[in-house]
């Protein structure tokens, strides 16, 4: 892996993805190509993976998210020991996870001072995608959002990205805003939406009960 300062060094908060569930961690040690990291908590229900499996590694160096692939070695201790498979790359907006749904929003051109009520339908680190029963605004408008996540919210400004009229008299309009959060809003948005994934796992286990 290159030696360069928008990569991957000791301490970098990493979130790997096993298996379609990805959490927060940190780099404990690396060297060359060969990265420690520690065990996902038993909370997480991570399946630990076998020798050469691929875990996908993502992490931010601001203003830009990287992600690169890595191969599970095996364990040491308490901690996983992974091999760097892939050059690091950035990561665009698209590949963001988005998940939630139905929380409460508030939105407002960035030179108005009335918020208008929306409802969150997915969220990631890059944008937003909220219902809105009055649509008030177009593609390009500059916009401020107010987000609750759990008992926390987040303030941002974006700018809109596209509208969708609302097809029946009863239905929502939609609303799609691109952000950039700063690395502790990010944080947040990531830990909301493992918990969220979490909460969504148990849900359907028990469906199948």
């Amino acid at each position: 892996m290159p030696r360069n300062p928008k990569h991957l060094t000791i301490g970098t908060v990493i979130n790997p993805e096993v298996r379609g569930v990805e959490w927060e961690s940190r780099v404990d040690d690396l060297e060359d190509d060969i990265m420690l990291m520690p065990s996902p908590a038993p909370e997480l229900e991570v399946a630990t993976p076998e020798a050469g499996d691929e875990i996908l590694v993502a992490w931010n160096r601001p203003p830009h998210r990287y992600r690169v692939m890595t191969q599970m070695l095996g364990r040491v201790g308490e901690r996983w020991r992974l091999r760097i498979v892939g050059e690091p790359e950035p990561v665009t907006r698209r590949t963001f996870f988005r998940g939630g749904g139905g929380e409460a929003a508030l939105l407002r051109h960035e030179e108005d001072t009335q918020w208008q009520v929306a409802t969150v339908e997915d969220i990631s680190e890059a944008a937003l995608r909220c219902a809105v029963t009055d649509l008030q605004f177009v593609e390009g408008d500059p916009v401020q959002a107010r987000v609750t996540l759990g008992e926390r919210h987040f303030d941002a400004s974006g700018t809109v990205l596209l509208t969708r009229e609302a097809e029946k008299p009863d239905e929502p309009a939609e609303v799609v805003i691109l952000y950039m959060l700063t690395e502790s809003q990010a944080q947040q948005v990531r830990r909301y939406l493992l918990e969220w994934q979490l909460a969504e796992r148990r849900r359907a286990s028990a469906d199948d009960e």
